[in-house]
């Protein structure tokens, strides 16, 4: 993470940051937040990252301390005072004075932004495996993305520990929902599949290009609710995040994916960089 982080109403020295150990945001892990790409210094799709960002603190009670309109130059000033070319940036947004451990009256929330110039190479293939851990989707936070989503790291690390890059979670109906840290899409035959948000899954920003470009391309996109065999059952897997972009999946468990033949993955992420060229930023 880089040194400078902005920090409710100014850039400061992440050192010098003071949360108060009783909000709520670090007592019970209550708060949202979005994680963005950073290329040649700019923040993208920037506009989708908010709105959502937004929509999952209304939904988590969280009060916003701050409009787009300041959010989005705050951040444009805090890549360039990091020089951050390539990486990513964190905005999150933590509950103040709630719950059992109240101090003195304080903040309603704090808001936080930190970048890095490390991030994920986009495009490379993943080892996936099933976690062992399953997700709520009946669950008020359902697809909200939270600072306490504590299932999801633990799946992530679960895999990990075992040797793979990402782990695929079912619902406690048994069906797909995401990767422990993105959307998950496969191909059957001529038709492309995803969850739908029914099953508990985030309503991640990249998908939403992923489900603009198949309109476009005329690639048939369903939404639904599946279970496990029918990604083992798929000819190409891929995994989608703001920051991965578009990953292939090399392998799931014992099951291998013939990557040459990824012809709908492929076709899917020429045309995501394309929104990329002449200097356009996503919006």
């Amino acid at each position: 993470m880089d040194k400078l982080i902005y920090y409710n109403d100014a850039i400061v020295d992440s050192a010098e940051v003071r949360l108060a150990p009783t909000i709520a945001g670090v007592v019970y892990g209550w708060g949202v937040f979005t994680n963005l790409r950073i290329d040649d210094y700019k923040p993208l799709a920037f506009d989708r990252h908010w709105d959502r960002l937004i929509r999952h603190a209304e939904k988590a009670r969280v009060a916003v301390p701050t409009q787009g309109d300041r959010a989005e130059p705050a951040l444009a000033e805090l890549i360039k005072a990091n020089s951050v070319e390539q990486g990513k940036a964190r905005l999150m947004i933590l509950k103040g004075d709630a719950g059992a451990w109240r101090a003195e009256k304080g903040r309603e929330s704090e808001f936080l932004i930190f970048t890095s110039p490390n991030v994920q190479r986009a495009g490379e293939p993943l080892a996936i495996t099933l976690s062992p851990y399953r997700l709520l989707s009946s669950s008020p936070l359902a697809g909200v993305k939270r600072t306490a989503m504590l299932e999801n790291l633990l799946a992530f690390e679960e895999a990990r520990g075992r040797g793979f890059s990402e782990a695929v979670m079912l619902n406690e109906r048994g069906e797909i929902v995401s990767a422990a840290s993105g959307n998950i899409f496969w191909v059957e035959g001529d038709e492309l599949l995803t969850p739908s948000l029914s099953t508990g899954c985030v309503a991640g920003v990249t998908r939403s290009f992923i489900q603009e470009i198949a309109a476009r391309v005329n690639i048939y996109l369903v939404e639904g609710s599946y279970p496990l065999q029918r990604v083992l059952d798929s000819t190409e897997v891929f995994i989608t995040s703001s920051l991965r972009e578009i990953a292939s999946v090399a392998s799931f468990d014992f099951k291998h994916y013939d990557l040459s033949q990824a012809r709908v993955t492929r076709n899917l992420s020429r045309e995501f960089q394309k929104l990329f060229g002449n200097g356009r930023i996503l919006r």
